[in-house]
């Protein structure tokens, strides 16, 4: 297998408070091209951080989500029934806001889920001017985007073979939270 060195990023994952760190560590080559060194990286579709936290990955899920808004806001404009633009807002904008959510939904602030869930308030909002939040989800049978990021989360994963793994040692709550260990914990 050949590695493309121009695809190939580098990240270097630390809690370390200064940058110094980096000037430490070698570059690595492939081909006798460096490797670029990055902050955060995108990973099919998650952007991963080199400290772990998913403040990046939730600006672009956001910014992305936030440009299909514009798209609800002209149907809307366009005479659209509230029906179908919740189906437009479910089909289009949500997935956007869950895609891989399993992933980092565990380890998430409260600060950022709110982030996310601002889009889907907007959204609604837009659909149904002039009703409160709660009342607009009761309308149209809906969770808040956490409840249903939970629920994701809780889903038990249909495998051919259902091995049991040892459970890892979790010294911290970063890392209880982050997604093997959790998953290891709640879905054996």
């Amino acid at each position: 297998m050949n590695i493309n060195s121009e695809k190939s990023k580098e990240i270097i994952i630390s809690f370390a408070q200064d940058g110094n760190f980096r000037s430490t560590i070698p570059n690595i080559k492939i081909d006798g091209r460096d490797i670029a060194q990055v902050c955060h990286a995108k990973l099919l579709g998650v952007t991963i951080s080199q400290d772990l936290t998913w403040n990046k990955h939730v600006d672009n899920i956001v910014k992305k989500a936030g440009k299909r808004l514009y798209m609800l806001y002209q149907l809307k404009r366009a005479g659209i029934t509230q029906k179908d633009l919740v189906s437009v807002y479910i089909s289009v904008v949500r997935p956007v806001l869950e895609y891989a959510c399993p992933v980092w939904h565990t380890n998430l602030p409260q600060y950022l889920s709110d982030n996310i869930e601002v889009i889907q308030k907007k959204a609604l909002k837009c659909i149904f001017p002039g009703l409160g939040y709660a009342e607009i989800l009761r309308r149209v049978n809906l969770d808040t985007l956490n409840v249903r990021r939970d629920s994701i989360c809780q889903n038990k994963y249909n495998v051919r073979q259902q091995n049991v793994y040892p459970l890892p040692v979790t010294r911290t709550n970063r890392f209880r939270n982050s997604f093997i260990p959790w998953a290891l914990y709640n879905c054996q």
